[in-house]
């Protein structure tokens, strides 16, 4: 795609840099002067969190280009927001319940539930009847 004057100034502006970092956002210039824009690819898609007063290029140049050379920020999805957590701010702690009441509840229930495993295999052990 030929990109003109006024053209790279509106992205230049968008962007927030210099033509030279067009590659960052997916406009790769190419030796003709011509610039060339890929497709996203869905399975290559991956989304990042950048803190709120952070910049997002600045980010990517620290957090991503490192990792991943060849990947782009695609401005058509950027999106700013906020996000809460929800735990953190509306979390009411409820105490917990003392050992000893736990441990009781344990034995109550191995107590119920003892012999209920035999009755649902099967496995019914003959009794003993003790004659005096």
């Amino acid at each position: 795609m030929k990109l003109n004057a006024s053209t790279i100034r509106t992205l230049s502006e968008r962007f927030g840099r210099s033509f030279e970092d067009f590659g960052d956002f997916g406009y790769f210039i190419q030796k003709d002067g011509s610039y060339l824009t890929y497709e996203t690819n869905s399975d290559l898609r991956d989304a990042e969190s950048v803190p709120l007063k952070g910049n997002i290029h600045d980010y990517f140049l620290t957090e991503v280009k490192p990792h991943v050379d060849e990947a782009w920020i695609n401005m058509e999805s950027v999106k700013i927001g906020y996000e809460i957590s929800f735990n953190k701010y509306f979390y009411q702690h409820k105490t917990l319940r003392n050992l000893e009441d736990v441990t009781n509840d344990i034995l109550a229930l191995e107590e119920q539930a003892e012999g209920l495993i035999a009755d649902i295999l099967g496995l019914h052990q003959p009794s003993i009847k003790v004659v005096a």
